[in-house]
């Protein structure tokens, strides 16, 4: 999982804020 952030940060706080929402979403929709 720090991988993933520290890519995610890498790639820009965009990236990071779409990973956050995407992860929210599929949370609820589970």
């Amino acid at each position: 999982a720090d991988r993933r952030v520290r890519i995610a940060m890498a790639a820009g706080v965009d990236s990071l804020n779409v990973a956050t929402a995407a992860a929210i979403a599929l949370h609820h929709l589970a």
